[in-house]
């Protein structure tokens, strides 16, 4: 999206990918969909170079997880409030790429 010149500095495009990884998240917590599906479906619709899956799985499902519970102790609203799957997964080990695991096995 187009971000207003004198708001740029207060954006974050990371609060934007945790709130996609947490609803994906929901997503296969609640077994609507599978991480491949997701992740087409984004890259296809939005035209994002990868989906947030992907994206979670490269920088970290514990960073992800951490990210979702800043944002939720800051502002209180739902929509941050991390998907019981992702905080299971972290709780595994299941970080990501750097330990082989997380949405996807590498």
């Amino acid at each position: 999206p187009r971000i207003p010149f004198e708001l740029a500095d207060e954006y974050d495009i990371e609060r934007s990918w945790a709130v996609a990884i947490n609803e994906a998240a929901w997503l296969i917590h609640e077994e609507v969909a599978e991480p491949e599906g997701i992740d087409t479906g984004m890259k296809l619709g939005t035209g994002w170079p990868s989906g947030p899956c992907e994206y979670a799985d490269r920088k970290g499902l514990d960073w992800a997880l951490n990210k979702l519970k800043e944002l939720y102790n800051k502002y209180k609203m739902e929509i941050y409030n991390p998907c019981p799957l992702l905080k299971d997964y972290v709780e595994k080990g299941w970080t990501g790429r750097k330990a082989g695991r997380g949405f996807y096995q590498y």
